[in-house]
């Protein structure tokens, strides 16, 4: 054979065979195309009953609308017989009636062109196999009647794919002669605009949803779409948009099920329109909490917003068993600097002077880079290095986040602990303060990550810091719930870390002697007490492998 010299693109007659795969068969499907086609032929409302005719279980979908011209446009695959303006605006596809295909299927409908009714019944063979349909006259004066066999499983289907149908379709539907309930799409909106022949309504909290949620209804049809998602940096309710579709023929739904949108130039622009319209939102409520580059965002798309709100959290320090950045009261109207996030013991080593009150001249913030570029945040002062200077009997030592004390420092009393702080001062370049506090204790890691027996836990010679304070430093540094399958429950793991921390106060706070008949007060109270019948006491008397216990008498008038 030779090759031919042109090509066209064309429909090839095998496909009519296949077209009850074409849609998925489920009713909702099924209704939807319907009530499309009831709409575009002008009807007004759309009544759907069903009643077993001849012992079939039937459902009748009536409108009032202009009738179908040609019955031949029907069951032609790919043509609509819709006139030139429907053609234009609406694209429809002329596969519609093809998800009623393998149903047994009567339609009667009014022809204007003929000037009369007429009926035809498409068996559920001859959807695949264009055997010749007899069309017959009927008495039908206006609209569209089509009587549908349905299996078994539509019937208890049939209510709620009714609702869903009907629920923001813009003519009434009648199931079974009552009214079905509809809601405007764009119901809860905050903000709605027009938009080259769309509504488009922006929402709070929409973005947490599924992309595939409906985001655009298309006369009641409705699906999903990636619409932009604007988020503010405090909240966790991102904004985004649900379009409503009144008359823009340019976006199109991929065919033949139109379960989702063809993603062409039109839908671009719309997502363009879309991420406008959040922004003019914002700008209607007069403050935001974006970005600076999501600011710069609207200001590229022509939306003029002011800066963001002028405030932060205060520091809060981070503990290691923690989720995520602890945020703190919120700061305005005041001196402030910038504080980045440490690890854990940096953080709870700091926090013993920082969490209160102004030591620094200014309210500890906590620093957030999302804000970078707003002229009222970059003017802010900010930390730029944060330390501890161990005062020993021979050297100073300097510990700041990833460093590792030297393997002579070992918990215990040392003679200082000092806070070293180093601030830029953005409106004098070069110039810094540097500020130095004294602490109590610090508790270092040491890169231990939660073992405390790579923790070291230093105290100041003059502290005045209660056992159960510096305990409670020590766990806030170092516990972290270890998620290993193989490990104990949290509350296991976070008591039996508790006693260990009691036992490392004590014994620097109190002496090791005290620490130890602590440490014994501990068990005793965790495994014994409750064994004593209430109202009794005990002796014990125990040393050298050896123990005495004995109940003591019985007050004879208790």
């Amino acid at each position: 054979m030779s090759l031919p010299t042109t090509i066209r693109t064309s429909v090839g007659r095998s496909l009519v065979h296949k077209v009850s795969r074409l849609f998925n068969g489920s009713l909702s499907d099924v209704l939807t195309e319907l009530l499309q086609n009831s709409r575009r032929a002008a009807a007004t409302y759309v009544d759907i009953r069903s009643y077993d005719l001849a012992g079939h279980p039937t459902l009748v979908v009536r409108d009032d609308g202009s009738g179908i011209d040609d019955p031949v446009k029907l069951v032609t695959l790919g043509d609509s017989g819709w006139n030139a303006e429907i053609a234009d605006r609406e694209d429809p596809a002329g596969m519609g009636v093809f998800s009623l295909a393998g149903h047994r299927v009567e339609i009667r409908s009014y022809s204007r062109s003929a000037a009369q009714g007429w009926r035809v019944v498409v068996t559920p063979d001859a959807w695949e196999t264009g055997a010749p349909l007899a069309v017959e006259p009927f008495d039908i004066g206006a609209g569209t009647e089509i009587l549908i066999d349905f299996p078994e499983n539509w019937e208890t289907a049939l209510n709620g794919a009714v609702a869903h149908c009907a629920q923001h379709y813009p003519l009434p539907v009648f199931l079974q002669g009552d009214v079905q309930p509809r809601a405007d799409f764009l119901a809860g909106a905050i903000h709605v605009e027009h938009w080259q022949g769309c509504r488009v309504g922006v929402f709070r909290g929409l973005g947490n949803r599924p992309l595939d949620c409906p985001r655009i209804n298309f006369h009641g049809l409705t699906v999903g779409c990636d619409f932009p998602i604007v988020s503010e940096i405090d909240h966790h309710e991102p904004w985004s948009v649900k379009v409503d579709i009144l008359d823009a023929p340019l976006l199109q739904l991929v065919l033949p099920a139109r379960k989702e949108m063809v993603q062409n130039k039109a839908l671009t622009q719309l997502k363009t329109a879309a991420e406008r319209a959040i922004f003019r939102a914002f700008a209607a409520q007069g403050s935001h909490r974006l970005a600076y580059k999501t600011w710069r965002r609207a200001d590229k798309l022509g939306v003029e917003l002011p800066e963001a709100e002028a405030w932060l959290d205060s520091w809060e320090p981070q503990t290691a068993d923690g989720h995520g950045i602890p945020s703190g009261k919120r700061v305005a109207d005041e001196p402030m600097v910038l504080l980045d996030s440490y690890d854990p013991d940096i953080d709870q080593g700091a926090a013993q002077v920082l969490s209160r009150g102004t030591p620094l001249g200014r309210r500890p913030v906590r620093a957030m880079d999302a804000l970078v570029g707003y002229r009222w945040y970059d003017t802010l002062p900010r930390v730029t290095d944060l330390a501890f200077t161990i005062d020993t009997d021979d050297r100073p030592v300097r510990y700041a986040e990833e460093d590792v004390l030297p393997a002579d420092i070992v918990s215990g009393r040392v003679d200082a602990i000092t806070l070293d702080v180093i601030i830029e001062l953005p409106d004098a370049p070069g110039n810094s303060e540097r500020h130095s506090l004294p602490l109590e204790a610090l508790v270092c890691r040491n890169d231990g990550y939660g073992c405390l027996d790579e923790a070291v836990t230093l105290v100041s010679r003059n502290a005045t810091i209660t056992p159960g304070a510096l305990a409670w430093l020590i766990e806030a540094s170092c516990f972290s719930y270890d998620e290993d399958h193989d490990s104990d429950s949290w509350d296991t793991q976070h008591r039996e870390f508790e006693k260990a921390a009691r036992h490392i106060a004590n014994e620097i706070l109190l002496g090791e002697e005290q620490a130890l008949l602590e440490r014994i007060r501990d068990a005793i109270a965790d495994e014994v007490i409750w064994l004593i019948p209430k109202g009794r006491s005990i002796t014990l008397l125990a040393g050298d492998d050896a123990m005495t216990l004995s109940f003591m008498p019985q007050d004879p008038a208790g």
